[in-house]
Protein backbone atom coordinates (compact mmCIF):
# COMPACT_ATOMS: atom_id res chain seq x y z
CA UNK A 1 0.00 0.00 0.00
CA UNK A 2 2.78 2.42 0.95
CA UNK A 3 4.63 1.55 -2.23
CA UNK A 4 1.57 2.38 -4.33
CA UNK A 5 1.09 5.69 -2.49
CA UNK A 6 4.73 6.54 -3.17
CA UNK A 7 4.26 5.81 -6.87
CA UNK A 8 1.10 7.94 -7.03
CA UNK A 9 2.82 10.82 -5.25
CA UNK A 10 5.75 10.62 -7.65
CA UNK A 11 3.43 10.66 -10.65
CA UNK A 12 1.47 13.58 -9.22
CA UNK A 13 4.65 15.58 -8.57
CA UNK A 14 5.92 14.79 -12.06
CA UNK A 15 2.59 15.89 -13.55
CA UNK A 16 2.58 19.17 -11.64
CA UNK A 17 6.16 19.97 -12.61
CA UNK A 18 5.53 19.07 -16.25
CA UNK A 19 2.46 21.27 -16.50
CA UNK A 20 4.02 24.25 -14.74
CA UNK A 21 1.48 24.23 -11.90
CA UNK A 22 4.24 24.62 -9.31
CA UNK A 23 5.53 27.77 -11.00
CA UNK A 24 1.98 29.09 -11.19
CA UNK A 25 1.41 28.47 -7.49
CA UNK A 26 4.81 29.88 -6.60
CA UNK A 27 4.08 33.19 -8.31
CA UNK A 28 0.75 33.45 -6.50
CA UNK A 29 2.60 33.01 -3.21
CA UNK A 30 5.06 35.65 -4.35
CA UNK A 31 2.20 38.08 -5.06
CA UNK A 32 0.77 37.57 -1.57
CA UNK A 33 4.18 38.18 0.00
CA UNK A 34 4.62 41.32 -2.11
CA UNK A 35 1.35 42.75 -0.82
CA UNK A 36 2.35 41.96 2.76
CA UNK A 37 5.75 43.56 2.20
CA UNK A 38 4.13 46.65 0.75
CA UNK A 39 2.12 47.11 3.94
CA UNK A 40 4.80 46.12 6.46
CA UNK A 41 7.85 47.85 8.00
CA UNK A 42 11.05 47.89 5.95
CA UNK A 43 13.30 49.36 8.60
CA UNK A 44 13.13 49.98 12.35
CA UNK A 45 15.12 52.07 14.78
CA UNK A 46 14.98 51.94 18.58
CA UNK A 47 16.18 54.69 20.88
CA UNK A 48 16.72 54.35 24.61
CA UNK A 49 18.68 55.78 27.50
CA UNK A 50 19.18 59.24 28.90
CA UNK A 51 17.67 62.57 27.89
CA UNK A 52 14.17 61.18 28.17
CA UNK A 53 14.44 59.15 24.97
CA UNK A 54 12.80 55.78 24.76
CA UNK A 55 10.99 54.91 21.59
CA UNK A 56 10.66 53.16 18.29
CA UNK A 57 10.71 54.51 14.74
CA UNK A 58 9.40 52.39 11.87
CA UNK A 59 9.87 53.06 8.17
CA UNK A 60 7.14 51.86 5.83
CA UNK A 61 6.92 52.40 2.10
CA UNK A 62 4.20 55.01 2.47
CA UNK A 63 4.78 56.49 5.93
CA UNK A 64 6.94 56.80 9.02
CA UNK A 65 5.72 55.80 12.47
CA UNK A 66 7.25 56.94 15.75
CA UNK A 67 6.10 55.88 19.20
CA UNK A 68 7.49 56.34 22.68
CA UNK A 69 8.98 59.02 24.88
CA UNK A 70 10.98 61.78 23.21
CA UNK A 71 12.23 64.88 25.06
CA UNK A 72 10.13 63.87 28.09
CA UNK A 73 6.96 63.92 26.02
CA UNK A 74 4.80 61.06 24.85
CA UNK A 75 4.88 60.88 21.09
CA UNK A 76 2.91 58.76 18.66
CA UNK A 77 2.88 59.81 15.04
CA UNK A 78 2.12 58.15 11.74
CA UNK A 79 2.68 60.49 8.83
CA UNK A 80 3.58 60.38 5.18
CA UNK A 81 7.11 61.26 4.21
CA UNK A 82 6.08 64.59 2.74
CA UNK A 83 4.84 65.71 6.17
CA UNK A 84 7.43 63.88 8.27
CA UNK A 85 10.37 66.23 7.69
CA UNK A 86 9.34 68.56 10.51
CA UNK A 87 9.54 65.75 13.09
CA UNK A 88 12.49 63.87 11.62
CA UNK A 89 15.25 65.88 13.25
CA UNK A 90 13.78 65.50 16.74
CA UNK A 91 14.03 61.70 16.59
CA UNK A 92 17.44 61.57 14.88
CA UNK A 93 16.21 60.47 11.47
CA UNK A 94 18.00 61.22 8.21
CA UNK A 95 15.57 63.12 5.97
CA UNK A 96 17.26 61.79 2.80
CA UNK A 97 16.01 58.31 3.68
CA UNK A 98 12.44 59.46 2.96
CA UNK A 99 13.21 59.77 -0.75
CA UNK A 100 14.78 56.32 -0.72
CA UNK A 101 11.66 54.79 0.79
CA UNK A 102 9.42 56.50 -1.74
CA UNK A 103 11.54 55.17 -4.61
CA UNK A 104 11.40 51.69 -3.06
CA UNK A 105 7.61 52.02 -3.01
CA UNK A 106 7.49 52.64 -6.77
CA UNK A 107 9.78 49.67 -7.45
CA UNK A 108 7.56 47.46 -5.30
CA UNK A 109 4.45 48.60 -7.16
CA UNK A 110 6.16 47.72 -10.45
CA UNK A 111 7.07 44.31 -8.98
CA UNK A 112 3.41 43.70 -8.11
CA UNK A 113 2.42 44.59 -11.68
CA UNK A 114 5.01 42.29 -13.28
CA UNK A 115 3.99 39.48 -10.93
CA UNK A 116 0.38 39.78 -12.06
CA UNK A 117 1.44 39.62 -15.71
CA UNK A 118 3.69 36.62 -14.96
CA UNK A 119 0.80 34.81 -13.25
CA UNK A 120 -1.47 35.46 -16.25
CA UNK A 121 1.18 34.21 -18.69
CA UNK A 122 1.98 31.08 -16.70
CA UNK A 123 -1.72 30.35 -16.15
CA UNK A 124 -2.32 30.61 -19.91
CA UNK A 125 0.58 28.21 -20.48
CA UNK A 126 -0.64 25.74 -17.86
CA UNK A 127 -4.26 25.71 -19.02
CA UNK A 128 -3.40 25.86 -22.74
CA UNK A 129 -4.92 29.27 -23.40
CA UNK A 130 -3.43 31.06 -26.38
CA UNK A 131 -0.15 30.06 -27.97
CA UNK A 132 1.84 27.98 -25.43
CA UNK A 133 5.23 29.20 -26.63
CA UNK A 134 4.26 32.87 -26.36
CA UNK A 135 2.58 32.42 -22.97
CA UNK A 136 5.61 30.53 -21.72
CA UNK A 137 7.98 33.37 -22.58
CA UNK A 138 5.59 36.02 -21.28
CA UNK A 139 5.21 34.25 -17.93
CA UNK A 140 8.89 33.41 -17.55
CA UNK A 141 10.21 36.78 -18.67
CA UNK A 142 7.96 38.76 -16.37
CA UNK A 143 8.78 36.41 -13.49
CA UNK A 144 12.47 37.21 -14.01
CA UNK A 145 11.59 40.90 -14.20
CA UNK A 146 9.85 40.50 -10.85
CA UNK A 147 13.08 39.02 -9.50
CA UNK A 148 14.96 42.17 -10.53
CA UNK A 149 12.30 44.57 -9.25
CA UNK A 150 12.00 42.74 -5.92
CA UNK A 151 15.74 42.57 -5.34
CA UNK A 152 16.49 46.16 -6.43
CA UNK A 153 14.66 47.97 -3.59
CA UNK A 154 16.18 45.69 -0.94
CA UNK A 155 19.69 46.61 -2.12
CA UNK A 156 18.65 50.22 -2.57
CA UNK A 157 17.35 50.49 0.99
CA UNK A 158 20.30 48.53 2.32
CA UNK A 159 22.66 51.30 1.20
CA UNK A 160 20.65 53.99 2.97
CA UNK A 161 21.56 55.80 6.18
CA UNK A 162 18.37 56.16 8.19
CA UNK A 163 20.21 58.00 10.94
CA UNK A 164 23.19 60.33 10.88
CA UNK A 165 26.67 58.91 11.63
CA UNK A 166 25.62 55.26 11.78
CA UNK A 167 28.01 52.41 11.15
CA UNK A 168 25.89 50.37 8.75
CA UNK A 169 22.52 48.93 7.82
CA UNK A 170 22.53 46.87 11.00
CA UNK A 171 23.91 49.04 13.76
CA UNK A 172 23.98 49.71 17.47
CA UNK A 173 25.75 52.71 18.92
CA UNK A 174 25.68 54.86 22.02
CA UNK A 175 26.16 58.62 22.16
CA UNK A 176 25.80 60.78 25.28
CA UNK A 177 24.03 58.02 27.11
CA UNK A 178 21.54 57.33 24.32
CA UNK A 179 21.66 53.93 22.61
CA UNK A 180 20.39 53.75 19.05
CA UNK A 181 19.89 50.44 17.27
CA UNK A 182 18.62 49.81 13.78
CA UNK A 183 17.91 46.99 11.39
CA UNK A 184 15.56 45.83 8.65
CA UNK A 185 11.92 44.98 9.32
CA UNK A 186 10.19 41.80 8.20
CA UNK A 187 8.98 43.41 4.94
CA UNK A 188 12.58 43.84 3.79
CA UNK A 189 13.26 40.13 4.31
CA UNK A 190 10.04 39.20 2.52
CA UNK A 191 11.24 40.99 -0.60
CA UNK A 192 14.32 38.76 -0.68
CA UNK A 193 12.06 35.70 -0.44
CA UNK A 194 9.91 37.06 -3.28
CA UNK A 195 13.01 37.58 -5.44
CA UNK A 196 14.12 33.97 -4.88
CA UNK A 197 10.65 32.61 -5.64
CA UNK A 198 10.37 34.68 -8.82
CA UNK A 199 13.81 33.57 -10.01
CA UNK A 200 13.04 29.88 -9.49
CA UNK A 201 9.59 30.08 -11.08
CA UNK A 202 10.83 32.14 -14.02
CA UNK A 203 13.71 29.81 -14.86
CA UNK A 204 11.54 26.72 -14.32
CA UNK A 205 8.87 27.87 -16.76
CA UNK A 206 11.36 29.06 -19.40
CA UNK A 207 13.28 25.78 -19.53
CA UNK A 208 10.11 23.72 -19.61
CA UNK A 209 9.46 21.87 -22.83
CA UNK A 210 6.14 22.33 -24.52
CA UNK A 211 4.43 18.96 -24.51
CA UNK A 212 1.85 18.62 -27.30
CA UNK A 213 -1.64 17.72 -26.25
CA UNK A 214 -2.40 14.03 -26.74
CA UNK A 215 -5.83 12.97 -27.77
CA UNK A 216 -7.12 9.48 -27.33
CA UNK A 217 -9.33 8.02 -30.00
CA UNK A 218 -11.28 4.85 -29.90
CA UNK A 219 -10.82 2.43 -32.72
CA UNK A 220 -14.03 1.82 -34.57
CA UNK A 221 -14.38 -1.60 -36.17
CA UNK A 222 -15.90 -1.26 -39.60
CA UNK A 223 -19.02 -3.32 -40.14
CA UNK A 224 -18.57 -6.56 -41.99
CA UNK A 225 -20.81 -7.63 -44.81
CA UNK A 226 -22.75 -10.72 -44.14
Amino acid sequence: MRKKLGIYRGKLFSFLMRKGVVSFGGMIVGLVLLVVAFMGPWYAMSLGGALGMNGHVGFYLTRMEAKGMFNNQDLSISVGYADAKENAQSVGVNVESFTIMENAMYLTLFAIATTLIAIIGIAAFVFRLGTPKIMKYVGGSFALLTFVLALAPTLYVMNTKFSENISGFWFSQSTFGVTVTGGPGYAWYLMIVVAIIALICGVAILVKKIVPETTSSEKVTPPTDT
